[in-house]
């Protein structure tokens, strides 16, 4: 076991019991100095990485998010509690918003969790949430989903340049089709939380982007990113909207979703955008900043 030059931990596989091991020694390291939840495998076998992306118990009890490309794997361990519950906080009050639009049914809601999506036979990556609205769903049963709308990637602060390359992947690897990726960050201390969301420009966007159309893209009401697929060499991602919200109060509210970019599909009579106000984002973080 050895560290990378980011600072992660980098094993060769051999076999499970060490990599558990591994996993464990990074989970206690994270309840004190560290702010490391990343673990870079190298030599997985194809048996291994079957085995890590289909049975989350085989690390022993150790929570995490799996990603791969060839034989070579990337874990996100979760360190904690309160970072499974800002995700879930966000599934939660976006449901309500839906709900409140008159998309009462189960059905009208569906959130994947940590389902693979695979791109190509080499290579797959799993959120911690994303939406999978009606229009996505298998038209069959046995036929693979589409890819999620709305992607959710959670971690520490720390962890923000890692978890920007995920929402980057997510983007390029589904060729536009998730329009949206909430980035929350939460710091080491529990005490702040800070989220980006990131998207795709305009296809006629000019190249590369500069700061000032960036802020022209970002006063729009509502933001819509581009509802056509976008090839990943052609595709420009930016930062669209940030929110800081801690015991002191919420930065950046509200945040308003684009209904058509969520739901794919145009909202009818009673349905509009999905407007975060602050006390949304303050009942998404209650478990963390009041604990």
């Amino acid at each position: 076991m050895s560290k990378s030059r980011d600072g992660y931990v980098v094993h060769h596989f051999s076999h499970f019991e060490l990599l558990c091991a591994c996993a464990k020694i990074l989970v206690e390291s994270l309840q004190t100095k560290s702010a490391n939840q990343w673990i870079v495998v190298l030599g997985l076998p194809q048996s291994a990485i079957g085995k890590l992306d289909e049975d989350h118990s085989c690390l022993g009890g150790v929570e995490y998010r799996f990603a791969w490309e060839g034989n070579a794997g990337l874990i996100k361990i979760v360190p904690s509690f309160e970072h499974d519950s800002v995700t879930d906080g966000f599934t939660r009050v976006l449901d309500l918003h839906l709900i409140g639009m008159g998309l009462v049914s189960a059905t009208s809601r569906k959130w994947v969790a940590t389902t693979t999506y695979k791109p190509t036979a080499n290579k797959g990556k799993q959120a911690d949430q994303g939406f999978l609205p009606p229009p996505r769903r298998p038209s069959a049963p046995g036929l693979p989903p589409g890819r999620p709308t709305l992607i959710i990637e959670t971690g520490l602060s720390e962890s923000l340049s890692q978890l920007r390359q995920d929402a980057l992947w997510w983007l390029s690897n589904s060729s536009g089709a998730v329009r949206i990726v909430l980035v929350i960050s939460i710091s080491k201390r529990k005490d702040r939380v800070f989220i980006e969301i990131w998207q795709l420009a305009p296809p006629n966007s000019p190249r590369p982007l500069t700061r000032a159309y960036i802020q022209t893209l970002c006063q729009q009401s509502p933001n819509i990113p581009p509802l056509v697929q976008q090839q990943a060499a052609s595709q420009q991602a930016y930062c669209a909207h940030e929110i800081e919200i801690s015991a002191n109060g919420v930065t950046g509210a509200p945040l308003t979703l684009p209904f058509v970019a969520v739901y794919d599909r145009p909202p009818a009579q009673g349905e509009g955008d999905i407007v975060l106000v602050e006390q949304d984002f303050l009942d998404v973080t209650s478990d963390l900043l009041c604990s």
